[in-house]
């Protein structure tokens, strides 16, 4: 595989005595995009990758595209760049002129690179940021269902493989291919030790294994360039020397740029006479592209680290160009291991970003053990329509962890606040902590005893109240129900909250919720929400949000009978 060897003078500065070095240069667009790679954010097919990138946005870069082709428009913001691979990359200062140097970047060319080859890359890339995963088994079952589902993709394909076949043996010891699902679960307890329960990195790291265990099982000259939605193209951002940080719309746009002049009247002449000088057709286009690529201010960091990479998009984006809180959130919480992880939360922290929050609602989003997994934005391509939004469940929460918000509409008084006050300090769950303070610190750590506490919660609000199927009243994972939104779901939680303050009881255990909740709806019809309320508004508002409060909490405070419809209606 031949290697393409880039140089560049460079400015060095350093902010502080003790900062990394950045590296101020500019480059060619065209060359650019051949050695930096975008991590982006998405989703492949079914599972997500790891980057921090947002997808790019098609309007956006037609946008800058048409903005490049005036010469005379200047963008001043630099990209943002920072080591991806720091063996690919050589800096070297400048003796007599000690704020100047030489940069040298080496990219592997891409030419004749296979998806297996890439899978294994990147692959060995995820292993060397965390070793523990080269431990972690593959999951016989995801096999199977990524096989089933490249079979469905290429209908070819069944002549390749037999029933038989769907297991790799070199990646698979036979113990690991039992169908006792207590094995599984072993395994995957020992990695949820190892990694942050929130992290994606596991699970990216299963696709890409089990797509390349099952490449590796074809015949060479029939392994296709895209497997079950991983592509070459997909992979190839984790395998660059450069990664990055900020500026993929600007970049691109002005590859786009350099790309459509190639195609006008007077590209086309002048790659004509290249090619009747005798030159080679493809070596013509790339001068005549090159011709007309921008030079692009860069800023490189010196530092290979991914939790600096996360940590300078996070900021960047954050205090400038604000992103979606859940894209945020998802991205903070689920890009880096725990070692990665640790080292830059408290910057994270210290720099206003909403660093707890994030794990917090990640866990209750992604864990299995959460009734909200898989039915809340991520702030990614492809999210369905009815999820319950980020913010909101990051509200939720916060009346459990935080054990504020709890005030039923209409009212001033906290209810998860006035428990935390009068009965945290009664509850087992904290009693190694000396002050409310300290026991409250122990309560509403990232894995404390509030997130058992809120599942269980919402487990039973979703099993006693709830219904699956996405079109009934009392739906629950479609916010268009009755009882899966905003208003709902706060006011069972600050209702509930109520209640244990009003009876004076604290909460000691898992099982205590269970007790307790028996108790609050003690003669509650499980029919209230699905029926058709027929109310013909929008629900987040004041008088609706009021109206469902008041009438909730006086009919659990007497269940005779259920409300009529049209009380509902203010």
């Amino acid at each position: 595989m031949t290697e393409e060897i880039f140089e560049y003078p460079v400015y060095v500065s350093r902010e502080s005595g003790t900062s990394k070095p950045l590296l101020l240069f500019s480059a060619k667009a065209t060359d650019i995009d051949r050695w930096v790679g975008v991590p982006q954010r998405r989703r492949l097919s079914d599972s997500e990758t790891v980057g921090w990138q947002r997808e790019e946005s098609r309007a956006r870069l037609r946008e800058l595209a048409h903005f490049f082709s005036d010469e005379r428009n200047v963008v001043q913001n630099p990209l943002l760049g920072a080591l991806q691979d720091p063996l690919a990359v050589t800096f070297v200062e400048d003796p007599q002129h000690p704020n100047f140097g030489h940069l040298t970047i080496r990219s592997r060319s891409v030419d004749g690179l296979t998806l297996l080859d890439a899978l294994e890359r990147v692959c060995h890339r995820l292993e060397e940021r965390v070793p523990a995963l080269r431990e972690h088994p593959l999951d016989p079952d995801r096999r199977r269902a990524i096989l089933d589902q490249a079979r469905d993709q290429n209908e070819g394909w069944h002549t390749q493989f037999s029933d038989e076949e769907d297991t790799d043996q070199e990646e698979l010891a036979p113990e690991d291919l039992s169908s006792d699902s207590e094995t599984v679960e072993q395994s995957v307890d020992l990695t949820s030790v190892l990694l942050v329960e929130e992290t994606q990195i596991l699970d990216f790291y299963q696709e890409l294994k089990i797509r390349a265990s099952i490449l590796r099982e074809m015949i060479p000259e029939q392994r296709p360039d895209t497997l079950a939605g991983f592509s070459i193209d997909a992979m190839l951002s984790y395998l660059r020397p450069i990664v990055l940080v900020d500026g993929q719309h600007r970049l691109h746009g002005a590859v786009y740029a350099a790309q459509n002049f190639t195609g006008t009247q007077e590209g086309m002449e002048l790659a004509a006479e290249g090619i009747n000088r005798g030159e080679d057709p493809d070596l013509t286009n790339r001068k005549v592209l090159e011709l007309k690529a921008r030079s692009l201010p860069i800023s490189l960091l010196l530092d290979p680290s991914p939790s600096e990479h996360v940590f300078q998009f996070v900021v960047v984006n954050q205090k400038a160009t604000p992103m979606q809180p859940a894209l945020l959130g998802t991205i903070v919480s689920t890009s880096l291991s725990k070692e990665e992880t640790e080292p830059v939360a408290d910057r994270l922290r210290r720099a206003g970003i909403p660093f707890d929050d994030s794990q917090a609602v990640a866990y209750m989003t992604r864990s299995s053990d959460s009734p909200f997994k898989g039915l809340v934005q991520t702030g990614i391509g492809g999210d369905a329509s009815g999820l319950l939004k980020w913010t909101v469940l990051k509200s939720l929460t916060a009346i459990f962890r935080e054990l504020k918000g709890g005030k039923l509409f209409g009212q001033s008084v906290d209810f998860a606040d006035l428990w935390r006050r009068k009965l945290l300090e009664d509850s087992e769950f904290v009693s190694a902590g000396q002050t409310l303070e300290s026991k409250q610190i122990i309560w509403q750590a990232a894995d404390g005893p509030w997130r058992d506490v809120a599942i269980k919660f919402f487990w039973e609000i979703r099993t006693r109240f709830g219904d699956d199927d996405p079109n009934s009243h009392n739906a629950w994972g479609n916010t268009n129900s009755n009882l899966y939104n905003k208003i709902h779901l706060t006011i069972l939680s600050a209702d509930y909250f109520q209640f244990l303050t009003d009876r004076d009881l604290t909460l000691s255990s898992v099982a205590d919720v269970t007790q307790t909740m028996d108790s609050w709806l003690q003669g509650v019809n499980l029919q209230y929400f699905n029926r058709d309320w027929r109310v013909g508004l929008k629900k987040d508002q004041k008088a609706v949000r009021e109206r469902w409060a008041k009438v909730w909490v006086e009919y659990r405070k007497d269940p005779e009978r259920l409300p009529r419809v049209e009380n509902y209606k203010p």
